[in-house]
């Protein structure tokens, strides 16, 4: 099918700066339009001609477009207002999916939630957790260094 208008990307940051503060919540997998993704983490001048995308063309040339290969590098965050926004490594799947006119890919998804949104006792809740995973690491950090001062690490084998 011909394009008449290129779709207009922004960047991660402008996608998501409306809604700051905000968390982001694991959902998983599912199906996505490719039309619904609007951001990128990189700008497609960066990624349209780079190395990886040479190789995901050549790839999906030779193979065909296959989500359960693809799903692993396709981290999307799903705004409030329904549209997508790709992170981490993301970039080069969206943007191809978008140009190849694929219907719908898989993705792991995280949704973004607005803080203004979350109840008063659920940030209290989120902060208590968050300090109790900053006092586990340090513990398990502390531990660790002990455990190597004393030599009580197991010795690395040859392979």
């Amino acid at each position: 099918m011909l394009k008449i208008f290129k779709k207009r990307w922004i960047l991660f940051d402008q996608a998501v700066s409306p809604y700051k503060p905000y968390v982001t919540v694991d959902y998983g997998v599912t199906s996505v339009s490719p039309r619904d993704i609007i951001g990128l983490s990189h700008t497609p001048k960066e990624i349209k001609n780079d190395e990886k995308m040479i190789e995901l063309r050549k790839s999906v040339e030779a193979q065909g477009w296959d989500d359960d290969k693809l799903i692993a590098d396709l981290h999307l965050i799903r705004l409030p207002n329904g549209k997508y926004t790709a992170i981490g490594d993301g970039n080069h799947l969206s943007y191809l999916s978008d140009q190849l006119d694929i219907p719908k890919v898989n993705a792991f998804v995280s949704i973004l939630i607005p803080e203004e949104y979350i109840p008063e006792n659920i940030k209290a809740e989120m902060a208590e957790y968050s300090n109790k995973e900053y006092l586990f690491e340090k513990r398990a950090s502390t531990l660790l260094s002990l455990a190597k001062f004393l030599n009580l690490l197991p010795k690395k084998g040859k392979d």
